[in-house]
């Protein structure tokens, strides 16, 4: 009896292994063959957060403190310094209630919108190759995203404190794009010159006193600083305006989402202090708009590579200010220039005017950093891995030695 229990059992493994290898087989012959092949599986797209815009409001000071505490040497705006220009900074700072400011910048930033539609004629007229285009009108000139020309802007530039920064002949023809004397549109456009001069004469005037809150940070935090950005500004002969026109993008061609320099490439200013009016934008008709876009506008890469959106005050008389690159070797990095782009509107049939006054040293200024200070503490490692592409480091232009003539020229043969 025990004997046929068992060959029962022994039958019954038999059939149910004979199923599970059927099953098996009926499984395999069913599904795709197996190859040795490496197989791709898809992986949902990933953003860099970095890349991510994130907007912030502008540090911000008025007219009125700014001039108390020039006059009283007062420590109460160091905070705002630090914030605006140390290295955690932005790299830009707002000052409101200039008084006058206001119908300065209104009457002149249309102007340029008028001289970049008058025949080609008459603004070729102005140019000057032989000074790299920095003086009188520059359109197609300039290169700032690879090697491609840039035509979404139009600049027209002149010293709005000196008609002729010098006369000496010789050194004209040695540093033209400092010395060349200005040229004006007067007889297309008689008011071009008063107004470029009262805008820009008083941007400089702000920004003698804001270098003064500059020097007294710096010192606070590098006692061996022994430069007076304020005393370099105020008794330099080499400032420079550059009335800006940016022209309408086309339509077909409006922004990608992560185009943010459409209408200016990323870019470091290089002098010591660039003075900058809030932006006015027109229509196809000409007539004055508010901006469009909410994407477009001013952007900067902070040095923890975070992709920032300004948010500059309404205008109110307000002018802003930016740290250039000459101020952080000087300042040996306490003050730190900070990359910048500006974004076009998209759509098409939208176009901006600005002025920029860039306050720098002559041509023959030397760029000296502070006693103990090295290139590591004007720009770190960090600091140059987050660098816009394009943007050439400073070790490439600048060592100890090089005076703002020769940077200078090292810095514009990357763009011209």
């Amino acid at each position: 009896m025990a004997f046929t229990r068992f060959m029962s059992f022994i039958s019954y493994s038999y059939v149910l292994l004979f199923a599970l290898i059927a099953t098996s087989y009926l499984i395999s012959a069913s599904s795709p063959p197996t190859t040795t092949a490496t197989t791709t599986v898809p992986v949902a797209n990933t953003v860099n957060p970095l890349d991510i815009p994130k907007t912030v409001p502008c540090v911000t000071i008025t007219y009125t403190l700014l001039k108390s505490c020039a006059t009283s040497n007062s420590t109460d705006l160091l905070p705002s310094i630090k914030s605006a220009y140390g290295y955690t900074g932005f790299g830009i700072l707002a000052v409101t209630g200039v008084p006058g400011l206001k119908e300065k910048r209104l009457n002149l930033l249309p102007l340029i919108e008028r001289f970049a539609n008058l025949p080609d004629s008459v603004k070729k007229s102005t140019e000057t190759p032989h000074a790299s285009y920095q003086v009188g009108w520059s359109h197609g000139n300039e290169k700032l995203v690879g090697s491609t020309l840039d035509f979404s802007k139009g600049s027209y530039y002149c010293n709005p404190l000196y008609d002729y920064p010098s006369t000496n002949e010789t050194l004209i023809k040695l540093y033209p794009s400092f010395l060349e004397p200005n040229i004006w549109p007067t007889s297309s456009i008689p008011e071009f010159e008063n107004a470029f001069k009262s805008c820009g004469r008083t941007m400089v005037e702000v920004g003698i006193m804001l270098s003064k809150q500059c020097d007294a940070y710096v010192k606070s935090e590098c006692p061996t600083y022994a430069t007076s950005l304020s005393e370099l500004i105020k008794t330099s002969k080499c400032c420079k305006g550059r009335l800006l026109h940016y022209f309408p993008q086309n339509e077909t061609s409006s922004s990608s989402e992560d185009d943010f320099s459409s209408w200016c490439g990323w870019h470091n200013d290089h002098g010591s202090l660039t003075s900058l009016l809030p932006p006015i934008y027109t229509d196809s008709n000409g007539e004055q708009i508010n901006n469009p876009d909410t994407k477009a506008g001013l952007y900067v890469r902070s040095r923890s590579g975070q992709l920032i959106k300004v948010n500059i005050p309404s205008d109110d008389g307000t002018v802003l200010y930016q740290i250039g690159e000459c101020s952080q070797v000087m300042s040996g990095g306490v003050l730190q220039a900070t990359p910048h782009a500006v974004r076009g509107v998209g759509g098409g049939g939208v176009s901006r005017q600005t002025f920029a006054v860039f306050m720098e040293p002559e041509y023959d200024g030397e760029m000296r950093m502070p006693e103990g200070k090295g290139g590591e503490d004007v720009q770190g490692k960090e600091a140059v891995e987050r660098l816009p592409e394009g943007i050439r480091k400073l070790e490439e232009r600048w060592e100890e030695g090089v005076d703002f003539g020769e940077f200078s020229r090292r810095t514009f043969a990357a763009f011209y």
